[in-house]
C-alpha cells in the first residue's frame, strides 16, 4: 500500500513537473515570436533621432517630432505601441498630435524594432519600466498615449509620476494574471483553457517579487490622480471592452469611450477619433 502510494505520488508529480515545463516553453516561446514592426516613418515637423537608456543597461530607439506650428505650454506626447509591435505603429496617431501642436516621442520598447533585445522576452512590467525611462529622459511634463499592453503600461507609469499630466489608454489590459488568457488565446487556441493555469502559476511566480501595482491596471486605478481617456472599440476580440469600463470606474477623474465600430487597432482611423481626443485634452491641460 505504502508503494503504491508513493508511486501514485511521483507519477503525479512528475506529470505536474512536465506540464509546468511545457507551459514555461510555450511561454517563452510565446514572448518571443516575431515582431509585426511597421517602416511609418514620421513626415511632418522636425525629426530628431534618440537613444534612451533604460534598465538592465539597455537603450531604446527614439523619434522626438517637434511639430511646424509648435503650440507654447504644451506637454509632450509619449507614445507607446502595443506587443509585437514599434514606435513606426504609432506615427498615424502621432500625425494628429503633432496637427494639434503637440511635440510627441516615439519609442520602441526593448525586444521590438531596433531597441537594445532581452533575451528572456518582455512583458507589461518591462514595458512599463521603457516607458518610465523615456519619462524620466525627457524631464518635463508628459502626456502619455499607449495602445494595448502599452496602454497598460501608461496606466501603470501614469500612477506613479508627478510628470505625468493625462493618460489615453486604448485597449488596456484590464488586469495581470486575469488578463493573460486574452494575451495568450488567439495564439494557444483551443489548448487555452489547458495550459493557461500553468502560464498564469508560473507568471505570479515570476511576478511575486513585485508589487500588484506594479503590473496590474486594476490595483494601481484607484491611485490614478491624472485625467484619463480609456478608448476600447465595442468588437475588440483580444481584451473585451466591458472590462475597461470597469477599469474606468476605479478611475477617479476618467473618461471611457467605446466606440461601436472599434476593434482592438486602428483607433485613430475612426472619424470621431480627432475631435475625442483633442476635447479631452482641451479640456484636461487648460
Amino acid at each position: 500500500m505504502f508503494l503504491f502510494l508513493l508511486q501514485s505520488i511521483l507519477i503525479v508529480g512528475s506529470i505536474i513537473i512536465v506540464y509546468l515545463l511545457l507551459c514555461l516553453i510555450i511561454m517563452l516561446i510565446l514572448a518571443k515570436l516575431p515582431r509585426d514592426s511597421l517602416p511609418d516613418i514620421p513626415d511632418w515637423g522636425t525629426i530628431e533621432e534618440h537613444r534612451i537608456p533604460t534598465v538592465n543597461n539597455k537603450t531604446l530607439e527614439c523619434w522626438v517630432v517637434r511639430p511646424d506650428t509648435l503650440s507654447n505650454n504644451l506637454p509632450a506626447i509619449i507614445l507607446l505601441h502595443g506587443w509585437g509591435r514599434n514606435r513606426g505603429r504609432m506615427v498615424s496617431h502621432a500625425r494628429i498630435y503633432g496637427e494639434l501642436g503637440y511635440t510627441t516621442i516615439l519609442f520602441s520598447a526593448r525586444d521590438h524594432g531596433n531597441s537594445d533585445k532581452e533575451i528572456l522576452g518582455m512583458s507589461i512590467i518591462r514595458f512599463t519600466q521603457d516607458l518610465k525611462a523615456c519619462i524620466s529622459w525627457w524631464d518635463q511634463p508628459v502626456v502619455l498615449l499607449g495602445h494595448s499592453i502599452g496602454g497598460g503600461a501608461a496606466l501603470l507609469a501614469g500612477s506613479q509620476n508627478s510628470q505625468v499630466k493625462a493618460i489615453i489608454a486604448e485597449s488596456p489590459p484590464y488586469a495581470f494574471p486575469f488578463s493573460l488568457k486574452f494575451v495568450y488565446g488567439p495564439a494557444l487556441k483551443f489548448l487555452t483553457p489547458i495550459l493557461i493555469p500553468g502560464i498564469t502559476f508560473i507568471t505570479l511566480r515570476i511576478f511575486r517579487r513585485f508589487k500588484k501595482g506594479e503590473y496590474s491596471p486594476l490595483a494601481v486605478a484607484p491611485k490614478i490622480k491624472v485625467p484619463t481617456l480609456i478608448i476600447h472599440g465595442r468588437e475588440d476580440i483580444i481584451f473585451p471592452y466591458e472590462y475597461s469600463q470597469e477599469l474606468g470606474s476605479f478611475i477617479k477623474d476618467s473618461q471611457v469611450w467605446t466606440p461601436e465600430n472599434g476593434t482592438h487597432f486602428n483607433y485613430e482611423y475612426l472619424p470621431e477619433y480627432q475631435q475625442t481626443v483633442s476635447n479631452f485634452l482641451a479640456n484636461t491641460l487648460n
